[in-house]
C-alpha cells in the first residue's frame, strides 16, 4: 500500500484544507511585507527593542494581523522572526 501524499509533493492530490491554509499563509505572508517599511521606520525612530516597537505599533494605531488594536513584545518578536525567515529563504 502507497503511503499517503504529503503536502508540497509535487504532483500529490491537494488534501483537504489545502487551499484555506495556503490562502491564509498567503495573506499572512503579505500582511507582514506591507508592515516591513513601517518596522524599518519604527525601529529607527523607537530602537530595536521589542518593547519600543511594540509600543509605537499600538501609539501609531496599526491593527494586528487579526485586527487586535494592543501590541505586545512577543508579538513583535513572532513578526520579527518570520520575516527574518522569509527573507532568508
Amino acid at each position: 500500500m502507497a503511503a499517503p501524499a504529503r503536502r508540497g509533493d509535487a504532483g500529490a492530490p491537494a488534501r483537504r484544507g489545502d487551499a484555506g491554509r495556503d490562502a491564509a499563509a498567503n495573506r499572512a505572508r503579505g500582511y507582514r511585507q506591507r508592515l516591513a517599511p513601517v518596522l524599518a521606520a519604527i525601529t529607527a525612530e523607537a530602537g530595536a527593542t521589542p518593547e519600543g516597537i511594540a509600543a509605537c505599533l499600538t501609539r501609531r494605531g496599526i491593527p494586528k494581523p487579526r485586527g487586535g488594536r494592543v501590541w505586545t513584545p512577543p508579538d513583535v518578536r513572532r513578526l520579527l522572526s518570520r520575516l527574518a525567515d522569509e527573507a532568508a529563504s
